[in-house]
């Protein structure tokens, strides 16, 4: 099961996505029904005005109601978290917004062309949250969560049940946007396998060996010039202060993956003393 961090923990970048998508959705409540046709008229993508470049962001903040908000919201605060500290915030906005933007796209054409109205109203973040999903299920396939909330599931097989359903479900018109939701899967994938880049995510966190090329300087001698590998964790003078708040700023940036092996340990080691302090 999925436990929800408290708000002022969570990444910035996802404290900006929730209050973001709240204040759209308070307007649409708190400004009377004038004002909640106007959000949701100029806000929507509507295939029939693709050529409206904002509507491919816009749609992303807009909700149809009040259990569409809260549902999309959940999970953004309990996937994004962890995706985000992973990815860093950097790439985690890249991916949302990217799968946001490409799932719209995507839908376009099966509008357009008959399958479905040209003047249907797009709305919702469940186009950038299956290109999140996807990344979920990339980081941590053998995560359990309940779905449906009731049939106990691991990430790997309920992101495939997902699909299936979408899928399924396209052709029914029952209101949701099924090839949106499609949109959002591919462009997860899309997003996940650049920046695996050689697959160093292709099955989960620690699922596949990570090679870090050290660092190697020149030494010059009388006879002739040698290559000496830079051992990472031998340098005593450092601060440990300074060492912590440069290896935590770089996950901030650049995430998790991105430390070496002795940073890891490094920042283990100060987490344990931190805790054996409290």
């Amino acid at each position: 099961m999925f436990g929800m961090k408290p708000f002022r923990y969570l990444p910035k970048c996802i404290r900006v996505l929730l209050i973001a998508n709240a204040v759209v959705f308070l307007a649409g409540i708190l400004g009377g029904q004038m004002l909640e046709a106007k959000i949701r008229f100029y806000g929507a993508l509507i295939p029939a005005f693709m050529i409206e470049p904002w509507r491919y962001v816009t749609y992303a903040f807009v909700h149809g109601g009040f259990w569409h908000f809260l549902f999309n919201m959940m999970m953004l605060w309990m996937f994004g978290d962890e995706v985000c500290d992973y990815l860093g915030e950097k790439k985690f906005v890249g991916l949302y917004f990217f799968s946001a933007i490409f799932a719209g796209v995507f839908s376009i054409p099966f509008y357009i062309f008959g399958l479905l109205s040209p003047y249907s109203l797009i709305i919702g973040a469940s186009g950038a949250l299956m290109g999140l999903f996807v990344a979920y299920y990339k980081l941590f396939p053998e995560r359990r969560l309940l779905m449906f909330f009731v049939v106990p599931m691991k990430i790997k097989h309920a992101i495939w049940v997902l699909i299936a359903l979408d899928i399924l479900m396209s052709r029914t018109n029952d209101s949701i946007a099924h090839f949106t939701h499609l949109g959002g899967v591919i462009a997860g994938f899309i997003f996940m396998a650049l920046f695996t880049g050689r697959g160093i995510f292709a099955n989960g966190i620690g699922g596949a060996k990570v090679r870090v090329k050290k660092p190697k300087f020149k030494v010059y001698t009388n006879e002739n010039v040698e290559e000496v590998e830079v051992l990472e964790g031998e340098v005593s003078d450092i601060d440990d202060s300074k060492r912590l708040d440069e290896i935590l700023k770089k996950v901030h940036e650049q995430g998790v993956q991105s430390l070496t092996s002795s940073e890891r340990q490094f920042l283990l080691k100060k987490s344990e003393e931190m805790n054996r302090r409290k």
